[in-house]
């Protein structure tokens, strides 16, 4: 009898920890995580230049890479891993406005998912990038310059 509990609390007990946050966003995972986006803003880049569409998607996207890229510069894996993500969202709905076609660097693996779970609010992000004093660039300023977004 005394086995079957024991049993029955590990079980739990491995269950709970485990549905807390199965993948720890670490510092090569969200390295990985800002490589894909930087490369699928640079495919951005290019379409918003060529399609001449500016939503203020791409603007967006850069801004929440570059304060990812800060945040992970300061070792603030999970929080980097998140702006990243929401980055890669607003460099797809900028891909899709100029009638371009995101490559795999667009797309969310399970893990990505899981690292940046649970995903803020777009509202909650950018009222800390107010905060932080991030700016907001313009589409069009993107186009003349480096988006300084490089690791």
């Amino acid at each position: 009898m005394k086995k079957q509990i024991s049993l029955i609390v590990f079980i739990l007990l491995a269950f709970i920890f485990q549905s807390q946050s199965p993948v720890q966003p670490d510092p090569l995972k969200t390295k990985n995580m800002l490589l894909k986006t930087n490369r699928l803003l640079g495919m951005t880049h290019m379409a918003v230049k060529n399609g001449k569409t500016y939503t203020g998607d791409f603007g967006k996207g850069v801004q929440y890479e570059r304060y990812a890229k800060q945040l992970y510069l300061a070792k603030e894996y999970k929080k980097a891993a998140q702006y990243t993500y929401r980055a890669r969202e607003f460099a797809n709905a900028s891909l899709t406005a100029n009638k371009a076609k995101p490559t795999s660097d667009g797309t969310f693996t399970t893990e990505e998912k899981m690292i940046v779970s649970p995903l803020p609010e777009i509202a909650d992000l950018d009222k800390e990038l107010k905060e932080q004093n991030i700016p907001l660039p313009t589409d069009q300023d993107l186009l003349a310059g480096n988006l300084d977004i490089t690791l």
